[in-house]
Formats: C-alpha cells, structure tokens, sequence
C-alpha cells in the first residue's frame, strides 16, 4: 500500500519539523493515536518509537525505527510490527521564510497474503483520508 499526502502550511519549515519530531506530541495531530521513544536516542538515525494507532481492541501497535534522519527536511522510520511493515517518509520543503510544503509517504506491505492485500486495498482510500486529516491538524497547531 503506496499511500502519499501533501499540504502546504503557513509556518516555517523548522517549526513544523519542531512539532514532527517531539515524538510523545503527535497524538495532538494524529488522531487516535499514542507515541513513546524506547529506550535508547530521543533524536536521529537509530531512534525506536512504538506507536498505537486504534481504541482498545481495534488499536495496532507500530514499533519503527528511524532510518534517515537530515534535520530540518527529511526523517524516514522503518515499520517493523506484525500488521505495519514497510517505511514511511516525512520530508519538509522549504517554500520561504515563513511557509513550507509538508510530504507524508507511506510504502507499506500487506501481511497474510491475499487476504491481507484485500484488506490493505481498502484500507488505502480510508488511510489517504485519515492522513490528509491528520496533515491538517499539523498545519493548525504548527501555525498558532
């Protein structure tokens, strides 16, 4: 599942990568969703994250690990749990002093095989719409 948003926002590009990368805060723009640093680095390539995406039963745990890590502009996590597997991509665009482009990239793999296929082929329309969602909230708290 090949999932990609973008959104222009109002704030400059630091800021937002500020708010992106103060781990434990994204549930203020994720919805539904709770993120812990694990035990070892807080920031940079080698940081292991676990987050939990869901409400009781439905909730799915994503432990990831970032991969590439180039401040202001460009952090890549590997998902590495039984349900999300794959890599997903935030990169920040400078646009001016005050304004930059924000991209989300998600390259997932479905698990279980045709099933989980099916299951991830829906999941994509539902997903595109939970992170153009998400993209917004990031952009209201970044531009306070």
């Amino acid at each position: 599942m090949d999932i990609s948003v973008s959104r222009e926002i109002a704030a400059p590009a630091r800021r937002v990568w500020d708010l992106l990368v103060d781990w434990e805060r994204q549930g203020e723009w994720m919805p539904l969703t709770k993120v812990r640093v694990l035990p070892g680095p807080r920031e940079g390539a080698g940081t292991r994250l676990e987050a939990v995406t869901g409400v009781g039963r439905a909730a799915v745990a994503d432990p990831m690990e970032v991969v590439d890590w180039v401040p202001p502009g460009r952090c890549v996590v590997r998902h590495d749990g039984r349900v999300l597997r794959g890599s997903g991509t935030f990169e920040i665009e400078p646009l001016s002093a005050d304004r930059c482009r924000f991209t989300w990239r998600e390259d997932l793999s479905a698990p279980g095989g045709a099933v989980g296929e099916a299951v991830f082929a829906g999941l994509g329309r539902v997903s595109t719409a939970f992170f153009g969602y998400a993209l917004g909230r990031l952009a209201r708290l970044a531009e306070r």
